[in-house]
């Protein structure tokens, strides 16, 4: 029989993380949605059904996500990397912050895969990325896929 372990924080899990090879993680705000945005944003931030404009290379109509191995939806794959994203995230937000993460070497959908980031100091840091040239509402509906699968560590915090 699997024992079914509960994590409280996040410090609770960072032993269990250290065992696992090649989990990835996201932070995310209480309320929002672990791979799509809500808010349309502006400029930079800008979103096409739900996906940052500068998450993603798109077309130029913006109807078609291109293929990009050093673009794509932030993820964290080292204890360290998660911590100083988890901080980020949290400063001066009243909403808690709750983690969503999921075995980087699971079953994703075609057409996405886990990229390490190339810059020597974004260490830990992973793109979910396009891999392949796919019209915007296939990416949205494969990361609503990748969502589903994620598990989640509700109301997370760092404990002293």
């Amino acid at each position: 029989m699997d024992d079914t372990l509960q994590f409280k924080c996040l410090t609770d899990l960072r032993e269990i993380i250290n065992q696992i090879d090649g989990y990835v993680a996201r932070p995310t705000l209480r309320g929002e949605h672990p791979t799509l945005y809500s808010d349309p944003g502006e400029g930079r931030f800008r979103t096409v059904m739900g996906i940052r404009i500068c998450d993603y290379k798109f077309s130029q109509d913006e109807q078609w996500v291109l293929p990009d191995d050093q673009m794509g939806l932030s993820f964290s794959s080292t204890w360290q990397n998660l911590k100083g994203v988890y901080k980020m995230v949290s400063r001066g937000k009243r909403k808690p912050v709750d983690v969503y993460w999921v075995l980087s070497k699971s079953d994703i959908p075609d057409g996405l895969a886990f990229v390490q980031d190339r810059q020597p100091k974004k260490k830990g840091h992973y793109f979910l990325a396009v891999t392949r040239e796919m019209k915007v509402s296939s990416l949205v509906e494969k990361l609503r896929w990748v969502a589903d699968r994620m598990s989640v560590i509700r109301d997370s915090e760092l404990a002293s």
